[in-house]
């Protein structure tokens, strides 16, 4: 069974004490909503736990392995997956160009997985630019599906969503989590707090003064 620890993280910008004694563990199989105001340090927290930002001080452990000791470029490919409010689509790219961005698939596969969310393959010639915001939202859960990481982390996915494509998000993150991912998910939306397995409110771990 995979796991995710923080052990006393602390992180500061300056004289800033963004959070400090996080003490948490992560186990896959489950889904955690991450809380708090804006500004708050949720994405500072995920960014940290992918590798795009550094711990003031405190450790990260992926199974009991400080991740600063995996390399970035293994990492991504093996382990970190991310799904963004803002999709992270290349725009003047065509869907198929975005879903082979980190692997090469036959167009056979990549039909297969777009089905999955609702698109068929005519999609995969699009622009991303001619797409919706929910069809974005779709091809970037068929990206990370190919990618197939062990944790994912999303950063308010449902932000910018209709209901419709916010409960889709959310039945397949879900999926993922049973599939045996680990799932965190920063959000401000009260019903993405209610649909995960687990609450964890940023701002319990201020710094006193």
């Amino acid at each position: 069974m995979h796991d995710l620890k923080i052990v006393n993280g602390e992180k500061r910008f300056d004289d800033y004490t963004v959070f400090n004694q996080v003490n948490y563990t992560f186990m896959v199989g489950r889904t955690y909503a991450l809380v708090g105001p804006s500004g708050g340090g949720k994405t500072t927290l995920l960014n940290s736990i992918g590798q795009l930002e550094t711990l003031t001080s405190g450790e990260i452990l992926l199974d009991n392995r400080n991740i600063n000791t995996i390399p970035t470029l293994e990492y991504f490919r093996h382990f970190i997956g991310y799904l963004f409010q803002n999709y992270a689509l290349i725009d003047e790219a065509s869907v198929q160009q975005n879903l082979n961005l980190v692997k090469h698939h036959r167009i056979a596969e990549l039909s297969r997985q777009l089905e999955q969310y609702g698109l068929d393959g005519s999609y995969l010639k699009r622009k991303v630019y001619t797409l919706s915001g929910g069809e974005a939202q779709r091809v970037a859960l068929t990206r990370l599906s190919l990618q197939n990481p062990l944790i994912v982390l999303a950063d308010e996915p449902t932000g910018a969503l209709d209901q419709q494509n916010r409960e889709l998000v959310l039945t397949s993150l879900r999926k993922m989590a049973d599939e045996g991912k680990l799932v965190i998910v920063a959000t401000h939306d009260d019903h993405v707090s209610q649909w995960a397995d687990d609450l964890l409110d940023i701002s319990t771990f201020k710094a006193a003064f």
